[in-house]
């Protein structure tokens, strides 16, 4: 069981504050560290990165900390890591070459 904070009630996202495995519960707590529901991580979610609270769609603007922070380049199912090889960030333009190299060293397998 994995613990994962969202910051604001229209996030679409958490943050995981720890490793947590596929198929396990992701708990979602708020700042106050209250626990708000619970997801089950479809894959994989490493420390520090994001697992998706509902279905976004392609194209879809992707939202944390109540606000927008990129765009998602495929459909992301509920309880998905969120990163660099399903969102466009609005922040940065990552080259394709870094975005390759952060799949490949994270081994994150890309979905059709």
């Amino acid at each position: 069981m994995g613990r994962f904070m969202r910051m604001h009630e229209q996030d679409m996202v958490a943050t995981a504050l720890e490793y947590t495995g596929r198929g396990e519960s992701a708990r979602v707590y708020n700042p106050q560290n209250e626990l708000l529901f619970e997801v089950k991580a479809e894959e994989d979610i490493p420390f520090g990165n994001k697992i998706a609270l509902t279905r976004i769609s392609k194209g879809e603007r992707v939202i944390k900390y109540g606000a927008p922070i990129g765009v998602a380049v495929r459909d992301i199912q509920k309880g998905r890591m969120v990163h660099v090889h399903n969102v466009r960030s609005a922040a940065v333009d990552i080259p394709e070459n870094i975005r390759i190299e952060i799949i490949r060293q994270m081994n994150i397998r890309e979905e059709d």
